[in-house]
């Protein structure tokens, strides 16, 4: 099977910008990465069905089974996801969720209060970005439907307060990869006059994305601002329509 490489052409934009566009336009984000995918496939291969279909069969089978035996880390990352869906799941059928939200709603009297409490429960779930965003998100998606804030502006309040904390927490699953790397580059050049926790602790200031993406939330939050496109999300939230249909 001869596969035809595109690094330096510009047919390599395809897929991911007809799957964007499908997303967009039909709002079914398997079925675009889906067919993204099998447009990707088909470039590689000539536009031959049957090699197309070989080429994504064995590229599964290498998220599991390289060199002959288990892709152990790509099993442990599919079950901690498994398992971070079911606890997700757990929480909602439970009444987890629901429980959570008649708390809120008796502290959070105010679309800034309900606002103001999604962003800051990212310190209580700062362990992985995707926990947060999952959980958070399952947790006070009732308390700001209550108060009409839009399904846009609670997706940017996780988004921009889970990645950013969490590569700032040195106990995190961010921070213990980066305190790795950092530990295995001091290795490499003998640096041994400090550790690399400290190391990466004295870097946190110069992170400058995460710095001022949390600070750019809390100008938001603080003075109720609704930049571009948000504003119209929002003020279709206030007439009663959460997301854009």
């Amino acid at each position: 099977m001869d596969i035809i490489h595109y690094a330096d052409s510009g047919w390599s934009i395809i897929p991911p910008l007809l799957a964007v566009a499908l997303a967009i336009l039909t709002r079914r984000v398997l079925l675009s990465l889906g067919v993204g995918i099998v447009t990707g496939s088909l470039l590689l291969n000539q536009f031959s069905p049957l090699d197309s279909l070989h080429y994504m069969l064995n590229t599964v089978l290498k998220i599991f089974w390289v060199d002959g035996a288990l892709n152990r880390d790509n099993l442990n990352m599919l079950l901690f996801m498994l398992l971070l869906g079911g606890l997700i799941s757990l929480m909602s059928v439970s009444g987890a969720t629901r429980a959570f939200a008649e708390w809120a709603a008796k502290r959070a009297k105010t679309r800034k209060g309900a606002k103001t409490l999604t962003g800051m429960m990212v310190f209580a779930f700062f362990i992985d970005d995707f926990f947060h965003s999952l959980s958070v998100g399952a947790i006070c998606r009732p308390v700001t439907d209550r108060f009409q804030i839009s399904r846009a502006k609670l997706a940017y309040l996780l988004d921009s307060t889970a990645a950013p904390v969490c590569v700032l927490m040195p106990i995190s699953s961010w921070g213990a990869y980066i305190i790795a790397l950092v530990g295995g580059i001091m290795a490499a050049h003998g640096i041994t006059g400090q550790s690399p926790i400290s190391a990466f602790v004295e870097m946190i200031p110069m992170n400058l994305y995460a710095v001022f993406t949390l600070i750019m939330v809390l100008v938001v939050i603080a003075f109720q601002l609704d930049i571009g496109p948000m504003r119209q999300h929002e003020q279709w939230a206030l007439e009663g329509k959460l997301w854009d249909e």
